[in-house]
């Protein structure tokens, strides 16, 4: 044997996989050390026949009935070579492996090489890619049949919503179309009265053997049903299945669980005004899951969409207005931290928002030098600048994350003075708003935000036929949002005043536009508000 022999057998005993070599007639000449090691107890195996050995498991195992046609075929020269995955499982453990068969000669004489690789670990990650794959289309199909099963519910709800002509209209609606979609079998809507905290059912659809809670549902008192809980949090809340909740009995007759199995409930809320709860009931168990919830999430925000914007419109056509004034006293309250910080009297001047939607309260602060700095440093403010400065004092435009100039906004009231002293401490806020619901709900506002809210006067005026406020609801129809932030911007800023308190440049700056572009917007905002005022038809001749 020379140096070629030695190094092909050295090489052939250190592989780590199992080689045997078979002859013509299909028995083992060779193995090498990992195919003797495999199976120890059992030798060598030089001069078994390794299909007959194949052969005896063949009834038993289509894999082995498949090795011996595979090596009988290259055995034959039917063919070059063969390869099979195989499992060889044992108690302890799954293993798989892959065998292939390749032929070739020796001094012509027919010989074949039967190669055994482990493949474990590639088998292990198919089937766990495998298992992957099933679970993503099984999530498919289920995501499949949500639409399909709320196909047009959307579509109606906002429908519904949008075209009623009052809140109560609105809840009526939304009820009967939700009731008519299964799994639900109920369908309520409640508000809270602001007095007594209790939440009430005030409009219902649905089937009429499901009953209504037999309990009062008293905010912060009892948190056990989903109605409460979700107005308390403000999150949607779920009972997946009534049988198994411990408080069932006392808010739903017993035996309820035969007429439905599990209960949503969804606050209606509209940036930090919660105008109820929308609660679903369901024959099914676990039907709300997570996609369920994403729906009706999307559902609701719709209907206190046009909740708010029917409550806008009462105001602005309503004969009354209710003027309430209170006294905030909190270190966090924006206008006593500044007034404090600086030693000077705050001002509120109004409100706009910025391209984004980010709301923007302008202030006059009765100081000069460093006031818009002073304001950065204080909680609450997200970025502070100077519109204009003055021989005795400063008006910031203030991005505040505390909000509270727009929740206000948000309840349907208009600020008429909003101001602080550090003498004082406090923060004395004047409002006029559409109704007495709105004034409780926005004192309860300032009640949960504040240390200390208190009521200095309350009373309800009439109010002329058309005011201010209709002209603004007008103008708001026909101003694009830029026309509107330059006319607001230079009435703030005094750019109408003489001398000017502030240049177009300065202001085309503040608006990260050009001179030319601020003076377009600003002259069409002026030009729309002038036919407004004169009631002057922009599309009239002469």
């Amino acid at each position: 044997m020379d140096l070629r022999d030695d190094l092909a057998t050295a090489t052939l005993e250190t592989l780590p996989i199992t080689v045997a070599v078979l002859d013509a007639e299909g028995k083992i000449l060779l193995t090498n050390q990992s195919w003797r090691e495999f199976n120890p107890e059992d030798g060598d195996h030089v001069g078994v026949d390794y299909v007959a050995t194949a052969e005896m498991v063949e009834d038993d195992d289509e894999h082995a009935r498949q090795a011996v046609e595979g090596l009988e075929s290259v055995l034959d020269g039917n063919r070059e070579s063969f390869e099979l995955e195989y499992p060889c499982h044992t108690p302890d453990e799954k293993r798989w492996f892959l065998m292939r068969a390749f032929r070739f000669t020796v001094d012509d004489d027919p010989r074949v090489s039967v190669v055994h690789l482990e493949i474990t670990d590639r088998k292990l990650a198919e089937i766990d890619a495998e298992s992957a794959a099933e679970r993503l289309r099984e999530e498919q199909r289920m995501l499949e049949h949500v639409l399909e099963r709320v196909d047009g519910l959307v579509q109606d709800v906002t429908d519904a919503a949008v075209g009623a002509a009052s809140r109560d209209e609105i809840e009526r609606r939304v009820c009967r179309r939700l009731a008519e979609t299964d799994p639900y079998v109920l369908s309520w809507v409640g508000r809270v009265d602001v007095t007594t905290r209790r939440v009430s059912p005030r409009e219902w659809a649905g089937r009429d053997d499901v009953p209504l809670e037999d309990d009062e549902l008293v905010l912060s008192s009892d948190e056990t049903h989903p109605a409460v809980q979700a107005l308390d949090e403000g999150q949607p809340r779920v009972v997946q299945d009534v049988t198994a909740f411990d408080h069932a009995d006392r808010w739903w007759p017993t035996g309820a669980g035969e007429l439905f199995q599990s209960v949503a409930a969804i606050p209606l809320e509209y940036g930090d005004v919660t105008y109820g709860v929308l609660v679903l009931f369901a024959e099914e168990v676990d039907a709300f899951d997570q996609r369920e919830l994403l729906v009706l999430e999307s559902l609701a925000g719709t209907v206190a969409t046009a909740m708010n914007a029917i409550e806008a419109r009462r105001m602005l056509t309503t004969e009354t207005v209710v003027e309430l004034e209170a006294a905030i006293e909190d270190s966090s309250l924006f206008v006593t931290a500044l007034a404090n910080r600086i030693g000077a009297t705050v001002t509120y001047r109004g409100l706009t928002y910025d391209r984004d939607g980010t709301a923007l309260t302008v202030f006059y602060v009765n100081e000069t030098g460093g006031v818009a700095d002073v304001a950065d440093d204080l909680e609450g403010v997200e970025d502070a600048s100077v519109l204009s400065e003055y021989e005795e004092g400063t008006l910031l435009e203030l991005a505040l994350s505390d909000g509270i100039v727009a929740a206000l906004a948000d309840h349907g009231g208009v600020i008429q003075r909003f101001d602080a002293t550090p003498e004082d401490r406090v923060g004395d806020l004047v409002l006029q708003l559409p109704n007495g619901q709105s004034a409780r709900s926005v004192y309860d506002l300032l009640e949960e935000r504040y240390d200390r809210a208190e009521l200095i006067s309350y009373h309800e005026s009439d109010r002329p036929t058309r005011t201010l406020r209709d002209v603004a609801a007008e103008l708001d129809s026909k101003l694009t949002d830029r026309q509107e932030m330059a006319l607001r911007k230079s009435f703030y800023a005094d750019y109408f005043e003489w001398p000017r308190g502030v240049s177009g440049e300065e202001l085309a700056e503040s608006m990260d536009v050009s001179r030319s572009t601020f003076h377009q917007h600003l002259r069409a905002a002026q030009r729309k508000l002038l036919e407004e005022l004169f009631a002057v038809d922009p599309t009239s001749e002469g």
